[in-house]
């Protein structure tokens, strides 16, 4: 059955109190017949983790265990990952610009900074632009469709908001809940269900994320997932006991996801449309 709630909330930003309205929350259903991810193969291994593929879908990013360093790695063949940086934390915010340059942040002179590093290992810093989403002090933030802040969501811990491409729309998720879409054109909260590490399409249609099972300690099972924004469905395309699926990143075909195993394994597997 569907699942609907009605939420309604106010925040607070500085001293101006922003009443955000009601918005309706709305569980996905589940496709009866999923996509797959299927010819999956190992690009490389190490300590590696959180996999980026590169906006050209030549290389691949990757960070270090705790996320410190970047390295890449081609996609197309298997092959060993070259560090560009070894700054702690730098995979927490690192991501692809369109020019190929590596956008993330780092301690200097004592203070966290926004940085670029480019092929040739050159650092410089970098003008990040504004942030339509954002947490701060565990509430989630958006920029609206009037271009007013507004928090959205209640009754969690917000984190982790990811803008589509076109920036309309926002994933971000709840510490105990698992993951929202927001749609700034309509003022649409939508509940997507249990899940982490959210990742979108190219074309802004669908996010791939994680399903993960731990035991109090360890994660010891996770499959990836698949929710389609119009059809409002959420689809698994794993379902394996031998791999551990993490973190997917989109390609920019949209054909392919790209993955790590939680055990320094990287892989990249093609979406089959059933």
């Amino acid at each position: 059955m569907l699942r609907s709630t009605m939420l309604a909330a106010r925040g607070v930003v500085g001293q101006s109190t922003i009443a955000i309205g009601v918005f309706a929350v709305v569980s996905a259903h589940t496709l009866a017949h999923a996509d797959r991810l299927v010819e999956t193969r190992e690009v490389t291994r190490g300590d590696y983790l959180a996999a980026q593929v590169s906006p050209d879908g030549r290389e691949i990013l990757l960070t270090g265990p705790q996320l410190t360093g970047l390295f890449v790695a081609p996609l197309a063949t298997t092959g060993t990952a070259r560090q560009l940086t070894d700054d702690a934390e730098a995979g927490v915010h690192a991501r692809w610009l369109a020019d190929g340059r590596i956008a993330y942040r780092a301690k200097r002179a004592g203070a966290r900074r926004d940085l670029v590093v480019a092929r040739d290992k050159s650092i410089r810093s970098f003008t990040a632009p504004a942030q339509l989403a954002f947490a701060k002090d565990d509430l989630m933030y958006v920029v609206d469709r009037t271009n007013k802040l507004v928090r959205i969501g209640s009754g969690d811990k917000f984190f982790g908001a990811v803008v589509a491409p076109g920036g309309d729309k926002v994933v971000f998720q709840g510490l105990s809940s698992g993951l929202y879409l927001y749609i700034r054109s309509t003022g649409v909260v939508r509940y997507i269900g249990p899940g982490t590490a959210p990742a979108w399409s190219p074309d802004g249609a669908r996010v791939a994320f994680e399903v993960t099972e731990d035991d109090g300690h360890d994660i010891v099972a996770s499959d990836l997932y698949i929710y389609d924004v119009a059809a409002d469905r959420v689809a698994p395309i794993t379902a394996t006991d031998r791999i551990i699926e993490r973190r997917p990143s989109f390609a920019p075909d949209g054909a392919r996801i790209a993955f790590d195993d939680n055990t320094g394994g990287i892989f990249v597997g093609r979406l089959e449309v059933q």
